[in-house]
């Protein structure tokens, strides 16, 4: 018998609590995580995650609790970085006090090829751009301040995909596509003969940026709070009936019920 792992039994009461049913744990050998006890529901629970990540994010933690950058920023920014750029244990102590210095000359941006020829030229940014090339930066751009949201402005970083999603729906079809590559999961559903098919997909700091930017809530969203739910229907195999798309960090999420989608908060 399969033991039930902890982000299942989280998945497993964030469903139940949605849904108002009760689930029992029903993968005893490799079947769906779970079933209802009145046979209607399964829910299978998969994570979205991209492994080479996780060296570069426990180092880049490091330089977080070790380091206090010096000055303070206007806005948050957003970093965008290698996963596998060395020097990430003092990330954040070189980062942040150089973008402090573009924010004071007028400079909401920085692009990697566009500062590297600005430095080979002498021009009068050089100073600042030459320790952002250093470590690795290959694009930040500053966050909008929203002035009815007091809090410590910082710089995010995000390493590995280079970019972020300009939107739900970018993200949402780069997600569909990363679980096109996860057929066991419409496997199992399929084969569990239930009549609504639950995928229940947790996304987390090892996501793809670009993937969990809508719900990590890492940094203040442009607009409003949030990007908010996608606007068109998932892609999905015919085996799933129902998508959830929760963040394990920031406990927010979004429910496609096969006709809309639903916006899930604190979880």
């Amino acid at each position: 018998m399969n033991e039930e792992r902890r982000d299942e039994r989280d998945a497993k009461a964030i469903v139940e609590k949605t849904l108002e049913i009760e689930l029992e744990h029903a993968d005893k050998e490799g079947g769906v995580d779970y079933r209802s006890t009145d046979g209607r529901h399964a829910v299978e629970v998969t994570r979205i995650t991209d492994g080479r990540k996780r060296a570069g994010r426990d180092a880049l933690n490091v330089s977080r609790r070790t380091d206090t950058p010096e000055g303070e920023l206007q806005t948050c920014w957003i970093a965008f970085a290698p996963d596998t750029q060395r020097g990430l244990k003092t990330f954040q102590k070189t980062v942040h006090p150089a973008l402090v210095e573009l924010e004071l000359n007028g400079e909401w941006f920085f692009e990697r090829q566009d500062a590297a020829e600005h430095v080979i030229q002498q021009g009068p940014l050089s100073l600042i751009y030459q320790p952002l090339l250093a470590a690795g930066v290959e694009r930040a751009s500053a966050v909008p301040n929203h002035a009815h949201r007091r809090h410590t402005h910082k710089v995010v970083t995000a390493l590995g995909s280079g970019g972020s999603s300009s939107g739900s729906d970018e993200a949402l079809g780069l997600l569909t596509d990363a679980l096109d590559k996860k057929n066991d999961n419409p496997k199992k559903l399929k084969a569990s003969g239930a009549e609504q098919r639950h995928l229940f997909v947790w996304l987390d700091g090892d996501t793809r940026f670009d993937i969990a930017r809508p719900l990590s809530r890492e940094a203040p969203a442009w607009g409003n709070e949030g990007f908010g739910t996608p606007s068109k229907a998932p892609v999905l195999d015919a085996a799933i009936t129902h998508l959830w798309v929760v963040h394990q960090e920031s406990r927010f999420g979004w429910l496609w019920d096969g006709v809309t989608w639903r916006e899930l908060r604190d979880l």
